[in-house]
């Protein structure tokens, strides 16, 4: 796995994020914040499946209900939607 130089704010502004590699086959990605932390993966469907939500209205881009659907990614996916940009963000 290499790091790509592709850098994010998370929603909170507050932390800068980077999108880490991952093999095309597995279909989901890695982030690492500044601290060099790193998530667990998330798949780019359930990416897909938050966005169409949020643009069906059946969801606020609130990080904490975000977070319901995939734990721990509240902040990051937001950062992500707008990085890719939704403009639900």
């Amino acid at each position: 796995m290499r790091v790509k130089k592709i850098e994010f704010w998370a929603a909170d502004g507050l932390n800068l994020l980077r999108i880490l590699d991952i093999d095309e086959k597995e279909k989901s990605f890695y982030i690492v914040n500044q601290s060099g932390k790193k998530t667990w993966p998330l798949k780019y469907q359930k990416l897909e499946e938050i966005h169409r939500r949020l643009h069906d209205g059946k969801l606020s881009l609130h990080p904490y209900e975000i977070d319901k659907l995939v734990p721990t990614w509240g902040n990051y996916i937001t950062g992500l939607l707008k990085y890719f940009g939704c403009d639900k963000t």
